[in-house]
């Protein structure tokens, strides 16, 4: 079954330099979709950030200077057990905790990006 969770950030600070993040409740599974509708007066030099912090502190997806909204499917790069890359291969994001969505380089905005986080439980 697939589920979803919505993140609303929103942001403080100056013009161009505001700041902002929101969390998930706990999510246990597969990442398979992420969505973001940026606010209309959203700056394009925002960085959008989403992460986790469990198992280990990693970035899911990295969006920068950008307010486009789109749909995006994030993906884990297998390495080998040299921690060599595996070339042209991806493999399912799997989380265990909160997701962080985080913005930079924005303005203040309330509802500044609302992220769709579509995932299937384990």
């Amino acid at each position: 079954m697939i589920f979803k969770e919505r993140v609303t950030v929103t942001t403080t600070g100056t013009a161009g330099a505001a700041t902002g993040s929101a969390n998930t409740k706990a999510i246990r599974g597969k990442i398979l979709r992420v969505v973001l509708n940026f606010h209309a007066s959203a700056p394009a030099t925002t960085d959008t950030t989403i992460s986790t912090a469990y198992p280990i502190t990693e970035n899911i997806l990295v969006v920068t200077s950008s307010v486009t909204d789109a749909s995006f499917y994030p993906r884990a790069k297998p390495v080998d057990n040299a921690n060599a890359a595996i070339t042209n291969a991806f493999t399912e994001l799997v989380v265990d905790g909160t997701v962080t969505v985080s913005l930079a380089q924005c303005d203040a905005l309330t509802g500044a990006v609302v992220a769709d986080i579509y995932y299937e439980k384990n």
